[in-house]
């Protein structure tokens, strides 16, 4: 049952990310943040629909499913607050994923939730693949993003 939970929300995530649009389909955008466990999360951006790069914010973090000895797939869901450099503004962007014990990584979707400055406009979804590092995850955002404001 947990299991078609999990297949039904990456599928409707997966869904929203390449619903046809009216118009021609945006760019797709590439952001990846390199999260450090005891340090800041920093990111670089590709696609020119937000900043280069910037700072951001992990809050809050709801995990579930991860069974007694490092056992059962594990699922996570968070808001991300990015602060871009050049002071054009913030985004966030909501993220589902999951993991289990023999996965090398994270697998999930994003969805933008808000914005402010430069970004008070943007919408969009995508998906994310994250990979283990030494000293954090490094995440990596796919997806289409437009700015309606």
């Amino acid at each position: 049952m947990r299991m078609r939970r999990i297949a039904a929300l990456f599928g409707l995530l997966s869904a929203l990310a390449i619903a046809p649009a009216v118009n021609a389909a945006p760019p797709v955008s590439v952001i990846n943040i390199h999260v450090v466990f005891d340090g800041p999360e920093t990111f670089t951006a590709s696609g020119g629909v937000v900043c280069v790069s910037g700072e951001a914010v992990t809050d809050p973090v709801f995990a579930a499913g991860f069974g007694r000895q490092g056992r059962g797939v594990g699922t996570f869901h968070l808001i991300k607050t990015l602060t871009c450099d050049d002071g054009s503004g913030t985004f966030q962007i909501l993220v589902n994923a999951a993991t289990a014990p023999s996965s090398p990584g994270t697998l999930g979707g994003f969805a933008v939730v808000g914005g402010t400055g430069d970004y008070d406009g943007l919408r969009g979804a995508g998906s994310l693949v994250g990979t283990g590092t030494a000293d954090g995850i490094d995440d990596v955002y796919t997806g289409r993003l437009h700015n309606g404001g």
